[in-house]
């Protein structure tokens, strides 16, 4: 590699691995800039893990920011909400690469993601960012293997994705109840869930974890009602279904 990159980096398995690759390939030779998008509806969580894995790499993790949901248009959490957090987002990355002279930006679709409901691709691909694992062809059990063989924490880290994602489409999108989410995912996660989603559904908080863990969740459902309960939900419900990924879309 002869010129310096970004990479987009949220710290998930598929980003985890391009930041990766990169460094590899770069060898110290070429500056490689990890880059981090902050928003009031990125989990706390996600940040911290970004940072950890970022130390494990031994590479600095720059973080840009956007402020409100209203900055980019999805205060409403509208049809084509990916679309325009994903064009906001890239944009602020292409902006730094301005400033430091930096013309590569790379990020971590891969195979599996073409199958699935996916809007932000549309934006990634007019950002002119690269997309190296789908240009080499691999799947998410690919990217987990190369993980697990470079012994990096994140092979079996579970999928995430953003709050927006826990309300319904046009439903308001206010940085209090993103807040609540957030906290009531965090709550449930110090009990040991793999995988927890807290759908807000008004004054029901609509809980999916993986089938597994159903057990769990009702093992402890008087602790896990009364801190929903304290958090502002009037009812608080268990899907029996389990864990879906993009349920409400």
């Amino acid at each position: 590699m002869t010129e310096p990159v970004m990479v987009a980096f949220s710290g998930g398995a598929d980003s985890v691995l391009v930041l990766k690759l990169a460094l590899e390939a770069s060898r110290g030779r070429v500056p490689v800039y990890a880059m981090y998008a902050d928003a009031p509806w990125m989990p706390r969580a996600a940040r911290a893990e970004a940072e950890q894995i970022a130390r494990e790499l031994q590479v600095k993790l720059n973080v840009v920011s956007i402020d409100s949901p209203g900055s980019i248009g999805i205060e409403n959490n509208p049809l084509d909400r990916c679309y325009r957090c994903k064009k906001a987002i890239f944009k602020a990355l292409m902006d730094f690469g301005q400033i430091h002279n930096v013309k590569i930006l790379l990020e971590g679709t891969q195979l599996d993601d073409l199958t699935k409901y996916r809007p932000g691709l549309k934006a990634i691909a007019e950002s002119g960012a690269r997309s190296p694992l789908k240009e080499l062809g691999l799947h998410k059990s690919d990217v987990r293997e190369l993980l697990a063989h470079w012994g990096l924490s994140a092979a079996k880290k579970p999928s995430g994705s953003c709050l927006a994602t826990r309300l319904p489409y046009e439903q308001t999108l206010s940085v209090p109840i993103l807040k609540q989410i957030d906290q009531a995912e965090n709550y449930l996660r110090s009990f040991g869930f793999k995988v927890i989603r807290v759908r807000s559904h008004g004054d029901i908080a609509r809980i999916e974890t993986d089938l597994e863990h159903l057990s769990l969740a009702l093992s402890k459902r008087a602790d896990i009602v009364r801190e929903l309960k304290s958090l502002g939900w009037k009812y608080v419900t268990l899907d029996l279904e389990g864990f879906r990924s993009g349920s409400m879309d």
